[in-house]
């Protein structure tokens, strides 16, 4: 199996290039990131990039980033918002095509790459302030996106869950804000606020594809990025300690109640049981092999789904299930009776290699995609532990029954969550 490494090279800001002829498209990508603080900068981070999108100086419109977009080969831009422990990281994206596949001698990484540059750091100001139609359309549409959240009731469930569980931490903070915070904003604070990101935030480009080496000697001089401050340097606070469970429900017009049981693991990815964690997860919830499906779903008929999810920055696990809402009782000692068996090894043999099987297969799916790496060495970064994922394959190669009977005894339940229909 190739070993696909980013290399790393520091001068004003970091550069982490995966050099790779794999794929036929090359990406660039641009990060910055900054602590959770509130969720009013919450707000304003999620509305940054969208307005930028909107146009810079040199392309004052969609309209023309369109066009530019299409003489250089049908690229795609993009940026969005992500949440990574107690981190809040704004990603802005350009995926061109490989250039040894145009039958010609081209200059499209460079101005693909100047492109970019232009729309993140040369933004359409309109008297000193961000254009203001710009401005309040896009915080409408954000405030739309908030709102949105109730109509998945997946995600609003589990949205609900962690916030709840978190609400004295700065992981409660939902990626987007909130509509009271996000109403607060005003255009210029706005802007003052981008040129704080600007210089302040931590920022890495990402290069994942096949570059001339010249393109990347030249790269530093041609942006106008600065390294900004180690913000990182405070760290996702892990909180993991001894107390009774929180439940908390809430009504809405659902046929389906939404059960989520929040568990803090004291584990993050930078710990050494991480690679046993990911296999647990496998095991307890992760697939359809996995225990609480078949003693839930397939033997009893107690649930629509379950599954399990980790946040290994925060140290969090996270089983969602649909239910019927009088079965939440049920449901939550189905699911505690099932850890405790793991606890007490009681597991199959092949349920365990299974599990394993599980994992790597879902690591080796990541080799295939120039996004699901940069995400991979993204998340790593974040967690103060580069690794490539043939390195965390062969660790979960290594994870032993033992280990897992540990992580199960290390759970401690923390909220119990119910969306169920108004009565």
């Amino acid at each position: 199996m190739t070993d696909l490494e980013f290399k790393t090279y520091q001068n004003k800001f970091n550069l982490h290039h995966l050099a790779t002829d794999k794929f036929k498209t090359n990406l660039i990508q641009i990060y910055f990131m900054l602590p959770l603080v509130s969720s009013k900068e919450a707000a304003m981070n999620a509305l940054i990039p969208s307005i930028l999108e909107r146009g810079s100086k040199n392309y004052p419109n969609n309209q023309l980033i369109k066009s530019e977009l299409e003489k250089l080969y049908g690229s795609h831009l993009s940026a969005n918002i992500l949440k990574r422990g107690e981190n809040q990281i704004l990603r802005f994206s350009l995926e061109m095509v490989n250039e040894k596949y145009l039958t010609h001698r081209s200059d499209l990484t460079k101005n693909a790459f100047k492109l970019l540059n232009d729309i993140i750091f040369n933004p359409l100001l309109e008297s000193g302030k961000f254009k203001e139609k710009y401005f309040e359309q896009e915080k409408d549409i954000l405030k739309e996106d908030i709102s949105a959240l109730i109509n998945d009731k997946y995600s609003f469930a589990l949205e609900n869950c962690l916030s709840k569980m978190c609400k004295h931490e700065k992981y409660g903070i939902y990626k987007l804000g909130s509509i009271p915070a996000l109403a607060e904003i005003e255009n210029q604070e706005l802007y003052d606020h981008y040129q704080y990101l600007i210089k302040k935030a931590k920022k890495s480009i990402f290069l994942v594809g096949n570059y001339e080496q010249s393109f990347l000697d030249d790269i530093f001089e041609n942006t106008a990025m600065t390294a900004g401050e180690d913000l990182f340097d405070t760290e996702t606070k892990v909180v993991y300690q001894t107390k009774e469970e929180n439940f908390y429900q809430d009504q809405l017009r659902v046929n389906q109640a939404r059960l989520s049981l929040g568990f803090r693991t004291g584990i993050t990815r930078k710990d050494p049981a991480y690679y046993s964690l990911l296999v647990f997860n496998s095991l307890i919830g992760g697939s359809t092999h996995s225990k609480l499906f078949q003693e839930i779903r397939e033997k009893r008929s107690l649930a629509y789904y379950v599954n399990a999810s980790i946040e290994t920055t925060k140290g969090l696990l996270v089983i969602n299930s649909g239910i019927n809402a009088q079965d939440q009782a049920k449901v939550t000692e189905l699911v505690k009776k099932e850890i405790h068996a793991v606890a007490q090894a009681d597991f199959s043999k092949e349920d365990f290699i299974r599990s394993k099987k599980s994992v790597i297969n879902h690591l080796r799916q990541d080799l295939d995609s120039n996004k699901a790496l940069s995400a991979h060495f993204l998340l790593s970064l974040v967690n103060n532990k580069p690794e490539s994922i043939a390195k965390i394959i062969n660790c979960v190669k290594n994870v032993k029954p033992e280990d897992i009977t540990k992580i199960a005894n290390s759970l401690k339940l923390d909220t119990v969550y119910l969306l169920k229909g108004e009565e």
